[in-house]
């Protein structure tokens, strides 16, 4: 079999970074380690966003920190292109420790028809979906720094527990993420 090359500087060269649109980003750790299980690398994470918020390099709308990945959704800022907020994302958070993260990630700019609201809530639901959390606890890394922003976050009980319907509405939410509708 042959060797698999990645095709990351073909995705660098397509990269479209502008100011003010709003961008979906993954980025995973190298080999999918789950250093983000430990408290002090997940709330390091979280930190991490809010410092970039506070920066103005980004207006976070919303993020969940998983074992082995991140995902956030928010509003490039006009100083750093998306690569920079990447990268800067990825050394702050990492904070010198050992491990590593995966090279790339997944980055996807929300085109005007498309609702951040299902991006949000793919966020989200994403440690339920995955099975990480019972549908009656709260994920402890979601950040959302303006609930009021999102409808779904309306939808949730005092304690910011879902519905346990919404398991249902996950898949039809990223079938819509998927086809761009």
């Amino acid at each position: 079999m042959g060797t698999i090359r990645r095709q990351t500087a073909r995705l660098r060269w397509a990269r479209v970074s502008i100011p003010g649109a709003r961008y979906f980003l993954k980025v995973c750790t190298q080999n999918r380690t789950p250093v983000f299980s430990l408290r002090e690398h997940a709330s390091r994470s979280v930190e991490t966003l809010f410092a970039l918020h506070d920066a103005d390099d980004i207006e976070l709308l919303a993020a969940t920190v998983m074992p082995d990945h991140v995902h956030m959704v928010f509003v490039l800022g006009s100083r750093l292109t998306v690569g920079q907020v990447m990268a800067k994302f990825k050394t702050l958070a990492r904070g010198g420790d050992a491990w590593r993260w995966q090279q790339d990630g997944f980055e996807h700019r929300l085109r005007a028809n498309e609702a951040a609201e299902d991006y949000g809530f793919y966020v989200f639901m994403n440690p339920y979906r995955a099975r990480l959390a019972p549908i009656a606890q709260p994920w402890p890394w979601w950040t959302c720094p303006d609930t009021e922003q999102f409808g779904f976050t309306q939808k949730l009980d005092r304690n910011g527990i879902p519905p346990e319907e919404w398991l249902d509405q996950v898949e039809e939410t990223n079938s819509r993420i998927a086809t761009g509708e």
